[in-house]
């Protein structure tokens, strides 16, 4: 797979949704800033909360630019869009790579997607795409910081398929999700 930020910036991929309908996930792009700040619209209090560890349903030009116009290096990030809906943005998926020096290449991973889409497999399918990129990018690990109420990200990342480990604190969990360990171990 071609990890170049020219390739990645043309990444598309058509899934199925458990109801059936049809998935495009695509990269995301910088004239995605109004689907972006209409989704955070549409998220529900605990949604923004669970995702931005705040109430969040605004953001800043500045926090605009951060959240679309990504590198496709060190900032990868993927949008979702349910065909049957035109161009609505419904999920976004991305990793950003941890800064610290170590041999294990890690990147933190975040998911949203809004409460009319929630349960359809979408953060799911994010992931599983965002971990092939990885893969091939040489990542070797993705962290997740989840507050200790979000179920279904912690279902999500517990039926990913990846190995992992967990450890709690402060009601926040640490997920780290191997790229390269077989599941299980």
């Amino acid at each position: 797979m071609d990890t170049t930020p020219e390739a990645l910036r043309d990444y598309t991929a058509r899934e199925q949704l458990r109801d059936g309908r049809a998935l495009l996930v695509r990269a995301i792009r910088a004239e995605d800033k109004p689907a972006l700040q209409d989704g955070l619209h549409r998220l529900s209090d605990d949604s923004a909360y669970f995702r931005f560890f705040q109430f969040k349903h605004e953001t800043s030009p500045n926090e605009l630019v951060y959240f679309t116009e990504v590198d496709f290096v060190e900032h990868v990030a993927l949008v979702a869009i349910v065909v049957e809906e035109g161009p609505l943005v419904v999920g976004v998926g991305r990793y950003i790579l941890c800064s610290e020096v170590e041999p294990m290449r890690a990147a933190e991973i975040s998911f949203v997607v809004d409460d009319a889409h929630q349960g359809l497999g979408i953060a799911t399918i994010l992931l599983r795409h965002l971990a092939k990129i990885a893969r091939a990018a040489g990542i070797s690990e993705f962290r997740a910081s989840v507050l200790s109420g979000n179920h279904k990200m912690l279902r999500v990342l517990d039926h990913s398929g990846l190995f992992q480990e967990q450890t709690t604190e402060g009601g926040v969990v640490e997920v780290r999700l191997s790229l390269v360990a077989p599941p299980g171990g």
